[in-house]
């Protein structure tokens, strides 16, 4: 199965006055094509850095990091913003839909964006709602949804444009078990379908049986990478510890 996410000795520090904080230091790692693949490890460890500089957000200081091939870092602005809106879907926990917006214009986002004429985009939001379990919910408002229909609307955005890359930053860490396994089990089936590649960072142990791999990351560092909960040093039934 070919590489979808290459890292090798990728480093990144924060500059907070005159104190250098290196939050990423010197990250090795491998995600294949049709991956789902977690991120786990204590607060502050470096890993929303790490999908922040996959997803091209951020540069990276130092080494590589290829996406399909390519580091964001060697693209022009123009070529990183058209990399974003074609390549990466983003799942966040907060949600991030806009309130005055229908779930189907919410949805239809990321394909205006990328040229999609309205009518269309919406055409194909609708189908992306259905198949996330809101049929009756297309011309609702957000704040007419509960926290596990407002996911489902974040995620029918993820994957409206047909990314090859989803990156989600502690997707159900608000919900509850039912819910977020259900969560869960749309990403299992629908980003993966395709082929695409599903890097998630979380908390939640409740949802480790999901992952096809799970690296764990401390001070910077991926120090051990798992194929199944059981084999994680902190325990099957344990999530890493939590600290600034």
């Amino acid at each position: 199965m070919s590489a979808a996410i290459v890292c090798r000795d990728v480093t990144k520090s924060y500059l907070t006055g005159k104190t250098v904080t290196p939050a990423l230091r010197g990250v090795n790692l491998e995600v294949s094509e049709g991956e789902l693949f977690m991120l786990v490890g204590p607060s502050g460890c470096g890993k929303t850095t790490l999908i922040s500089v996959i997803a091209g957000i951020l540069n990276h200081d130092g080494g590589e990091c290829r996406i399909f091939g390519r580091d964001p870092n060697e693209m022009s602005d123009e070529e990183r913003t058209a990399y974003r809106g074609k390549t990466v879907g983003f799942v966040f926990q907060a949600y991030n839909l806009i309130p005055t917006l229908t779930t189907a214009e919410n949805v239809s986002i990321p394909l205006l964006l990328n040229g999609i004429e309205r009518a269309p985009a919406l055409e194909r939001a609708e189908e992306m709602l259905v198949k996330v379990g809101l049929k009756e919910k297309l011309r609702t408002l957000p704040s007419e949804l509960s926290g596990g229909q407002q996911q489902r609307v974040a995620i029918a955005r993820a994957l409206a444009h047909n990314p090859r890359l989803i990156v989600c930053d502690e997707p159900t860490s608000a919900l509850d078990h039912t819910t977020g396994g259900e969560i869960m089990e749309i990403f299992r089936h629908e980003a993966l379908s395709g082929n695409r590649t599903l890097v998630i960072v979380t908390h939640d142990s409740r949802i480790f049986h999901f992952a096809d791999r799970i690296a764990v990351m401390d001070d910077g560092q991926i120090v051990q990478v798992a194929n199944s909960p059981a084999e994680l040093s902190f325990g099957s039934n344990k999530e890493p510890s939590k600290h600034a």
